[in-house]
């Protein structure tokens, strides 16, 4: 019989998320300030929560993407 995965570390799964959320972040104000040179930095951390949501939306619909490819495979 196959032994289980041994499940991630809670605080090493949360620390890989803070990542991704800071490089998404500095992807962010990278573009922002591209856009808007001008730009008071307390301009950016007011648009990032709608940022943070379209990169959480556009990476949800990537992964669904990915594994609707996979279950097509699976039953082929």
């Amino acid at each position: 019989m196959n032994e289980p995965t041994k499940s991630r570390d809670v605080s090493a799964l949360i620390a890989l998320v803070n990542a991704m959320i800071e490089y998404w972040k500095e992807i962010a104000r990278r573009n922002f300030f591209k856009a808007h040179p001008q730009a008071d930095p307390i301009e950016f951390e007011q648009h990032w929560p709608k940022a943070l949501a379209n990169f959480l939306l556009a990476e949800t619909i990537r992964v669904t993407k990915s594994l609707s490819k996979l279950s097509e495979n699976r039953n082929n």
